[in-house]
């Protein structure tokens, strides 16, 4: 019977089926109807080529990409090798996939489908990715990858059998990662770690990275821990008075105290290499100026330290080499010693620096710039009525920005000296200031931060909701981070609004520091102080972290 209708024509085939399903039951027909369906039905994905596969996959946000993944081992391929979807996506929705490279190392395996005879691209593999050489390497590789992929979807379909070999891309697993991220600070999912350290004394500095974490006291100590334990590995001891000034590069580390002396020390042996004489009296802020590419020429032309001090002065240091430079007790003339940089009339006690420049801001109401290398004053700025407590740099817009008891923030041109702007609002001193590209913020005793536009000076945001002073606070292009009487809190920095607590139920908190990982905070109670390791890239992502 079936190879009878095979020689009959096709009108005559269609005349036979319309016999037979005019004369069979509702069951018979119900059968049919499962089998016409799905022969009827086309996946488009699978049948476009390639290149028009991506570009519909183009107007799709990550959310809907993903349940486009779940659709068929098919589409799953497609959506994953999308490296320039990905990357637009990483861009749109505000994450910088260059932080995370060593956490979405691609892995050498293939992307297999089940082929058949119908799909123009049956099998989807990727190339193993040399990762021996440096980042800005990595990103070339990954770049020429999207180039080698354009050149091979161009070409036409016709062999339906046809193998195209595109390299994997990092881009989706770095969404993944900092999305889950995201969401874990939004929602609160951290693996949260407490330790003592400093018994009673008052945290002044803290600094940390993914294997330790340093912090300096009025106890005259440095302390260094594992942030992944807690575990205290050194107590570097050396100073004879409260350590308030600290930062520290790779193996280096630089500290202040009000012992007059700045102190160099080897981090992994947790001695101390260099000991630098000079100030006359406490050592209230520093920093460490890495040499930066400016107009065609590293500014400046080595590693230099900052200093400044109540002494009313700054000094500026070579900062020692630790494989060529032999230790250092301060006696004898210091070979590492550069400037003293005079200017001010009272205590020093802020300072900013980006290349060969510098900024400073002191009790005697003033903002200096000053070139470093030099060592010379380029523009003593007034305006301010009360001492100046916080000061930062603008490399980007040539700006300096200054907080002041006085309770404003003043925007000032470092190329003339000029004040640009005063922005008013604060109600009482105005101790910290913290800037990005597109977001300057300030903190009060008013128990209020504000958000400002560090161009055009704009009020964007005021976040309330403490009720004491702000003693610290982080931010970054998302939210923002504030200590004070009782807990940590978070913020949404684009819309101003509160998330959530953080931490609560402490009497307050000395210093808090944070990256787009983790959360660290030196809180105190009852006249103990500890420390609090929040980590949201645990929940979620216990792969990458195998």
């Amino acid at each position: 019977m079936v190879n009878a209708f095979e020689l009959l024509s096709s009108d005559m085939k269609s005349y036979m089926l319309f016999q037979l399903l005019k004369h069979s039951t509702t069951d018979t027909l119900q059968f049919v109807n499962s089998m016409i369906v799905p022969a009827l039905k086309r996946d488009f994905l699978k049948h476009l080529p390639l290149e028009l596969s991506l570009h519909v996959l183009s107007y799709l946000d990550a959310t809907a990409l993903c349940r486009a993944a779940c659709v068929s081992r098919t589409w799953r391929a497609i959506v994953d090798l999308d490296s320039k979807t990905w990357r637009s996506l990483l861009q749109r929705d505000g994450f910088h996939f260059d932080d995370s490279w060593e956490h979405t190392k691609p892995q050498d395996q293939s992307i297999k489908l089940e082929s058949s005879g119908e799909s123009p691209h049956p099998a989807i593999k990727s190339e193993p990715m040399d990762w021996s050489d440096d980042e800005p390497r990595r990103k070339r590789s990954w770049d020429e990858s999207d180039r080698s992929c354009k050149m091979e979807v161009d070409e036409p379909f016709n062999d339906p059998s046809a193998l195209y070999r595109l390299k994997k891309h990092p881009y989706k697993d770095i969404y993944r990662r900092q999305y889950t991220l995201r969401q874990n600070w939004l929602l609160g999912r951290a693996k949260r770690t407490t330790f003592e350290g400093h018994r009673e004394h008052v945290v002044t500095c803290l600094q940390f990275d993914d294997d330790k974490i340093i912090s300096g006291a009025d106890d005259n100590l440095i302390n260094i821990y594992d942030t992944n334990t807690g575990e205290r590995r050194h107590s570097l001891q050396g100073h004879e008075g409260g350590v308030w000034a600290l930062q520290y590069i790779d193996n280096t580390l630089v500290s202040g105290s009000t012992d007059r002396t700045v102190r160099v020390w080897d981090i992994k042996l947790g001695v101390c290499t260099h000991t630098f004489l000079g100030h006359t009296s406490t050592v209230r802020c520093l920093q460490i100026i890495m040499p930066t590419l400016i107009n065609g020429r590293m500014q400046p032309s080595e590693p230099l330290i900052v200093t400044g001090s109540r002494d009313t002065t700054l000094r500026v240091w070579r900062l020692p080499n630790p494989k060529e430079d032999a230790p250092f007790d301060g006696n004898g003339l210091n070979p590492w010693f550069l400037h003293t940089l005079t200017g001010h009339g009272h205590s020093v006690r802020s300072l900013a620096a980006h290349g060969n420049r510098l900024v400073s801001g002191s009790y005697d109401c003033t903002v200096c710039v000053w070139d470093v290398e030099a060592g010379r004053l380029l523009h003593r700025m007034e305006g301010h009525v009360s001492k100046v407590y916080s000061v930062v740099i603008d490399p980007e817009r040539n700006r300096c920005m200054s907080g002041s008891m006085d309770t404003t923030v003043r925007i000032w041109d470092i190329d003339t000296g000029e004040c640009l702007n005063v922005l008013e609002g604060h109600h009482i001193l105005v101790g910290l200031l913290g800037l990005t590209p597109h977001r300057l913020v300030s903190a009060a005793a008013d128990a209020t931060l504000r958000v400002w536009h560090p161009k055009t000076g704009e009020l964007q945001h005021v976040l309330q909701g403490h009720t004491g002073a702000i003693t610290c606070f982080q931010h970054d292009d998302e939210k923002v981070v504030s200590g004070s009487e009782g807990g940590l809190k978070l913020w949404d920095i684009k819309t101003g609004r509160f998330t959530r607590d953080l931490i609560s139920g402490v009497g307050g908190v000395w210093r808090v520091a944070m990256d787009k990982r983790r959360c660290v905070a030196a809180t105190h109670t009852d006249n103990m102080t500890s420390f609090e390791v929040l980590d949201f890239g645990v929940h979620g992502l216990e792969d990458d972290n195998a």
